[in-house]
């Protein structure tokens, strides 16, 4: 374990009076969230936000029911800039929370907000940094990679800790592409199959017409083993146009 990177963020969280974590249930706010419920107790707070285009909700209560952690659910609508996936999506999405999440958090006496921030994060194009910036949110895992990440959260017992990374289903459209909540039910459905039959590292890409499905080489074994079967059913929940199999593997969270 690397103990010192795990006492250097205990003793950044120890300095507050108290935390809320945003929760999305993925590999690092887990860890996040676990850290802080094991420094501050009540004083920390794990917050998941509730919206129809993300995916992970259950596995953070869940999560928190497991560990013992402090855990509100924020239900929000689709903000109305959203709906025509622009390019900035990503930071009007985390404007939008954070700042939903900072009042709801202040009105039960809360005053910081931590995210699970990445130091792999930080070299990568992610407009949503900037929002997080402005708002002053602080990112505790911030000197720790993905790996670091997964291997403290494996030492701590976590079974977050071999998670697939994930990201909100609108990242399965173009930008400026005005989806609708068939578009992203369409999404989900392919991708739940896809899950249901052991795979694990899956994108479906929809723009409107057609599919595009991205993949880890580990997973399209698995789906060619099951292939027609497979397609028949993506088939039917697609309703026409074409399945396309992206043979370069799963690559990056935007279909341009």
């Amino acid at each position: 374990m690397n103990t010192a990177k795990l006492e250097q963020i205990k003793a950044q969280i120890s300095k507050l009076d108290n935390l809320i974590v945003a929760f999305s249930g993925g590999v690092d706010s887990s860890l996040l969230a676990k850290i802080a419920g094991d420094v501050l107790g009540k004083k920390a707070l794990a917050v998941t936000i509730k919206t129809h285009y993300m995916s992970e909700t259950e596995d953070a209560i869940s999560f928190a029911k497991m560990h013992g952690i402090n855990h509100q659910i924020l239900e929000l609508p689709i903000h109305k800039e959203m709906k025509n996936n622009p390019n900035l999506r990503c930071y009007i999405c985390k404007k939008y929370l954070f700042t939903e999440i900072l009042k709801f958090a202040q009105n039960l006496g809360f005053s910081n907000l931590a995210d699970g921030t990445n130091k792999d994060d930080l070299n990568e194009f992610r407009p949503g940094l900037k929002a997080s910036s402005e708002l002053g949110v602080i990112s505790p895992l911030k000197n720790l990679t993905k790996d670091e990440v997964r291997a403290l959260s494996k030492e701590l017992g976590l079974s977050t800790f071999d998670k697939p990374s994930n990201s909100c289903v609108l990242t399965r459209f173009p930008y400026n592409y005005k989806f609708s909540e068939c578009d992203i039910n369409l999404v989900k459905k392919v991708e739940n199959l896809l899950k249901e039959n052991k795979l694990k590292n899956i994108r479906a890409r929809f723009d409107g017409v057609n599919l595009k499905l991205e993949m880890s080489y580990k997973d399209m074994v698995k789906f060619s083993a099951n292939f027609k079967d497979l397609v028949k059913e993506i088939d039917e929940i697609l309703g026409g146009g074409e399945i396309l199999l992206d043979l370069k593997g799963l690559r990056n969270e935007v279909l341009k």
